[in-house]
């Protein structure tokens, strides 16, 4: 009569086995969850002929497999480099979204003050805005039909300084130098309008 198999030393090699291909899977796991670099992240809306500084990135983990050749990892160093486009929250820098110059342009961050009532609601920063020059009609002097100022301004900031019906609200756009007077100019008499470039 044949002694009977020791079961725990028959079962011993496939436990073993089980614990090894567990510790691989872990591993293969762990190494396609790793895969990826950091990528350059716009921390806020930035415009075209922004200077890029270090409060305006993030360096952001991720895996962009076959595109990640279109965007700027954080090997690469963009401070001092000029935004050739309006830039959103949270967006991935592309390599053709900055450089060195932007076609001759210079911009200025032109600060306005308008009316609560002469702003429309809902705007966000670096969304384009269109000003307008009005003149009030009053006492019977000739009117005047409202003028385009300025199209498809950055807004840089906005900040509400006044909270009654006729409060004002004070905000920055960002204008090309050669139309800085021009904004200005609109400012001396009347009142300015700012309403969304695109709704």
């Amino acid at each position: 009569m044949r002694p009977p198999k020791n079961t725990f030393s028959a079962r011993l090699p496939l436990a073993i086995t089980l614990i090894i291909a567990s510790f691989a899977s872990a591993i293969f796991i762990s190494s396609i969850a790793n895969k990826g670099d950091d990528y350059w992240v716009v921390r806020g809306a930035i415009v075209a002929g922004h200077v890029i500084s270090p409060s305006d990135l993030e360096a952001v983990h991720m895996n962009l497999n076959k595109s990640s050749d279109l965007y700027i990892d954080k090997g690469f160093n963009p401070i001092g480099l000029i935004a050739l486009r309006t830039l959103q929250e949270g967006e991935v820098i592309t390599t053709t979204d900055l450089g060195s110059a932007i076609a001759g342009q210079s911009t200025s961050a032109v600060p306005l003050s308008v009316r609560s009532v002469d702003i429309a609601q809902g705007l966000m920063l670096g969304e384009g805005v269109d000003v307008y020059w009005v003149v009030d009609s009053n006492n019977g002097e000739e009117s005047f039909e409202p003028v385009l100022v300025l199209g498809g301004a950055a807004l840089l900031s906005l900040e509400t300084t006044g909270n009654s019906f006729s409060g004002d609200v004070g905000l920055s756009i960002a204008v090309e130098n050669t139309q800085v007077l021009r904004v200005l100019s609109a400012t001396t008499v009347g009142r300015l309008v700012i309403i969304a470039s695109h709704v």
